[in-house]
């Protein structure tokens, strides 16, 4: 389940090099898709997209949800540049409209608890609302991971999802057209408005650290783990020069 612009373009990579047929995954990344559900296929084995919690509903088989929880202000902040970025993505946005409308929008507007909880809106009924997202954390994610934690996170999800080669590089980084930083009145006003992303966030981080309490060596793992990435990365470049000098791959 991939909140929007909470890391899960990086994620989806790793999982088309795990799952190269694409009858063995099914993408999710437009409200066509969302709303025609998915054919529940023998040879299906993973899910992803901008679906809310139920999309397993579409299939009689047991399903486990993987997910990534951010740190609301910042998760809502870089949706709103985000917008600037690929305007064509938001076309039910307003011609003009400030980071604090765009937070009260649908777009932004506790949006992590909305996406977790499966519905559309949650206005009059947050507290219910803000449960129910808790209540699916705690029963149908089998791991949860924190963008401020994505190693470790992904360490976590690697065994589970079945994930071999784990190297990645940051994948659809914002373009960064419009970068602001919001004044203290802005964040002030941010933290009322996604209070209930908040409360969820700081729930979901208990979450996760009792998942790092159950892998006492991911901390050395993790450490192993950024150095061969970085490694991974900075000699790939070399090693595809040789793979076209010896003919073995196209420039």
């Amino acid at each position: 389940m991939h909140i929007p612009k909470t890391a899960g373009m990086t994620l989806q990579q790793l999982i088309r090099w795990r799952y190269p047929d694409p009858e063995e995954r099914h993408l999710v990344y437009s409200q066509d898709k969302v709303e025609a559900g998915f054919e529940d296929r023998d040879s299906l084995k993973i899910v992803m997209g901008h679906f809310r919690w139920g999309y397993h509903q579409f299939s009689d088989r047991p399903a486990l949800y993987y997910t990534f929880l951010r740190e609301p202000l910042s998760h809502v902040i870089s949706h709103y540049q985000y917008t600037f970025d690929y305007p064509e993505k938001f076309r039910n946005l307003p011609e003009q409209y400030d980071l604090l409308a765009f937070a009260e929008g649908p777009y932004g507007y506790n949006l992590q608890t909305r996406f977790i909880a499966g519905v559309n809106d949650m206005k009059g009924r947050e507290r219910e609302i803000v449960q129910r997202a808790k209540e699916h954390l705690v029963r149908y994610v089998e791991v949860l991971g924190l963008v401020e934690r994505f190693d470790e996170s992904l360490l976590l999800m690697k065994e589970p999802l079945g994930l071999k080669r784990i190297y990645y590089q940051t994948q659809n980084e914002g373009k960064a057209r419009k970068k602001f930083t919001p004044s203290a009145e802005e964040l002030e006003k941010l933290k009322e408005i996604n209070k209930y992303d908040l409360e969820l966030y700081e729930f979901g981080k208990q979450l996760f650290e009792a998942q790092l309490n159950k892998n006492r060596d991911l901390a050395e793992r993790t450490r192993q783990f950024r150095l061969r990435n970085h490694w991974f990365w900075k000699l790939n470049p070399a090693y595809t020069r040789l793979k076209v000098a010896l003919g073995l791959a196209k420039s």
